[in-house]
């Protein structure tokens, strides 16, 4: 098994520690969305947090360092938040609860649009433990999902062979809306997008079901 991956850091102020790197992260993103993780150095990051690049290097140890920040933080918070999410629709019905969800986890993503797509062009350039603490996360996020489809599954509103697969296939889908948003936004805002997958997903795993009931599970999702 691979070491976890560490961040240097030359400080014992936790706070201090925390709050330097956040703003580091947050300088950075634009630095990196704007003009791309290999045609940035260390001096621009600096110049752009406003601060020495002997600061900088005080906080993270090497422009990767920051660069597994940027997507760690995005994709651990990410979790968090549909796990947070899935459990506050634990009363609804499978179905109400998975049209919530969805509309959440795509609605992350259109909020989120330049990190998801930066997420998925730059992950390569990060080693191999680093990774992993990434993929970690997503694995967390089709989790939630994964056990949504199961539940319906044992309550009888969902019929699927692979509720890991259909897991999948919803995740891809949200990541679709900002990876491929230049084409999709051509024929869909966010809200058409939204209802039509959903639609689709919900023809995917209700099979059996009456549109009626479908329909009836909608109205209590928008309580």
């Amino acid at each position: 098994m691979a070491a976890r991956f560490t961040i240097r850091t030359f400080s014992s102020d936790e706070a201090l520690v925390e709050e330097r790197r956040n703003h580091i992260v947050r300088c950075s993103t634009r630095v990196f969305t704007k003009k791309g993780y290999d045609r940035t150095n260390m001096r621009e990051l600096a110049k752009a947090c406003e601060m020495s690049i002997g600061t900088l290097y005080h906080y993270f140890g090497s422009k990767e360092e920051i660069l597994y920040s940027i997507i760690d933080s995005a994709t651990s918070e990410q979790a968090a938040a549909m796990e947070e999410y899935a459990q506050e629709l634990e009363a609804l019905r499978p179905t109400a609860a998975l049209m919530a969800l969805i509309r959440k986890f795509y609605g992350w993503h259109d909020d989120n649009q330049d990190i998801t797509l930066f997420t998925y062009q730059e992950t390569k350039n990060l080693p191999a433990n680093a990774r992993q603490s990434i993929f970690d996360s997503e694995a967390r996020i089709s989790a939630v999902f994964e056990s949504l489809l199961v539940r319906g599954i044992s309550e009888g509103e969902f019929h699927m062979d692979d509720p890991r697969l259909i897991a999948h296939d919803i995740i891809v889908l949200g990541h679709a809306w900002a990876i491929r948003r230049w084409h999709l936004r051509k024929h869909w805002n966010f809200e058409t997008y939204v209802k039509e997958q959903t639609e689709a997903i919900l023809r995917t795993v209700t099979l059996g079901h009456s549109t009626a009931a479908v329909n009836g599970q909608r109205k209590e999702s928008a309580k």
